[in-house]
């Protein structure tokens, strides 16, 4: 189910990086196009993802944190962004594989920069495959509103899921990575 996916990572709340148009508040607008190089952060699950032997779903409550780093331009150094969702649709790790590779459904978000300006942004999310015992997936943001409105930006993100997870124990903890923006 294409929502599983999207509670996976459900960090397409809020991990939307790269190329965006800055601008000052106020009658100038700055046009520079600042590049971020890198990302990271936390999500957790409450309750976790039943492994992939039950039958079990649950509509977790997902909480993300990002940090944004090593961006240049615009007067942009870092950016951040943290919520919190309550999974409309019942999923667990079973549906979760099952659904690997098809697009999630679009979600927004919205990051604080350094500069104390914001952009909201449209995200859709694609599991790509496992490494190891890693996720890997490609978010592709719109930006709709704020900073680098109408631009959009892809990054490759690689999360390390919580020991056993899926296997033995509940889904209930990732942490995550960009691997490339662009």
């Amino acid at each position: 189910m294409r929502k599983g996916l999207g509670l996976l990572f459900a960090i397409a709340l809020v991990l939307p990086v790269g190329v965006l148009t800055a601008g000052q508040a106020g009658s100038a607008v700055n046009t520079v196009l600042p590049k971020c190089k890198s990302l990271q952060g936390t999500q957790t699950y409450t309750p976790g993802l039943p492994i992939l032997s039950s039958t079990k779903t649950v509509k977790p409550v997902v909480k993300t944190v990002l940090t944004i780093t090593g961006c240049t331009g615009g007067g942009i150094t870092s950016g951040k962004s943290s919520g919190s969702t309550k999974s409309t649709t019942a999923t667990n790790c079973k549906m979760l594989f099952a659904n690997a590779g098809k697009p999630a459904k679009p979600t927004t978000g919205t990051i604080t920069w350094s500069n104390g300006q914001t952009s909201t942004t449209s995200n859709v999310l694609t599991v790509t495959g496992v490494k190891g015992n890693s996720l890997t997936a490609k978010l592709v943001s719109t930006y709709t509103a704020g900073l680098g409105k109408g631009k959009k930006s892809t990054v490759s993100v690689l999360a390390t899921p919580n020991s056993g997870w899926c296997s033995k124990v509940p889904f209930t903890k990732s942490t995550f990575k960009s691997t490339s923006i662009s």
